[in-house]
């Protein structure tokens, strides 16, 4: 039985690692007794993944975890796994789905992100903010193994928003993003043209396939904040 879990990483939690909050879902589904099933070979390893990693120092109330069980659970067998998980973690839903789905960190193109400004800054903000957007291009340099190269990031900007009455920057940004998808962005923009809100037009990143046939609507970072 393959799962995907939602779950929120809160204030308490916002320091832990990305390897040590794997280790804390492993333990926590040892304590819930959930027949979670392993990997062959000499060195067999629980099957769980995460759809991308969170940095450290950073909440979310949308995170997405793959899990594979040797056998089929009803709900409360997730009932106990939300019990045993320590505070600053919770779990929010969860969905079975078929053997052959891709995995997550493949389907996850974007992620909304929300920046607490001091109050000052936001009408600062709201002219550069608009400069950027209207840029053609956004060069910067990046040391690979390589050298030093230039990428143009503008293509990864889906938006930017200061919201002034709750002093805050939301930020959608491309994360994890496939060549093909990244190409087509990349295409409208050098065309000048803009690519529209994923809530009103669905961009076709894949991230809708969390939550299709169950309400109809898609699973991204940015729907998941509204």
């Amino acid at each position: 039985m393959r799962v995907w879990i939602k779950f929120a990483k809160e204030s308490p939690m916002r320091f832990l690692s990305h390897l040590d909050l794997l280790r804390v879902w492993q333990r926590a589904i040892r304590r819930a007794a959930l027949p979670v099933a392993y990997s062959a070979g000499f060195n067999p390893h629980p099957k769980i993944s995460f759809a991308s990693a969170l940095a450290v120092g950073v909440t979310s109330d949308g995170e997405y975890l793959d899990i594979q069980f040797a056998k089929r659970l009803d709900g409360a067998a997730f009932e106990r796994l939300a019990e045993t998980l320590p505070q600053g973690l919770k779990l929010l839903d969860w969905r079975q789905i078929p053997e052959a789905t891709p995995a997550l960190m493949s389907l996850v193109c974007a992620a909304q992100w929300r920046l607490t400004l001091q109050a000052e800054e936001s009408s600062h903000l709201q002219e550069a903010v608009q400069n950027l957007l209207a840029a053609s291009s956004l060069p910067v340099e990046r040391e690979g193994k390589k050298g030093i190269k230039t990428v143009d990031i503008r293509p990864l900007i889906y938006g930017l928003e200061v919201e002034e009455k709750e002093a805050c920057l939301r930020m959608r940004l491309a994360s994890g993003v496939t060549k093909a998808f990244l190409k087509k962005e990349y295409g409208l923009a050098l065309a000048g043209k803009v690519s529209q809100d994923c809530r009103e037009n669905c961009l076709g990143c894949g991230m809708s396939l969390l939550l299709e046939g169950k309400d109809g609507k898609g699973a991204c970072h940015d729907a998941r904040l509204d």
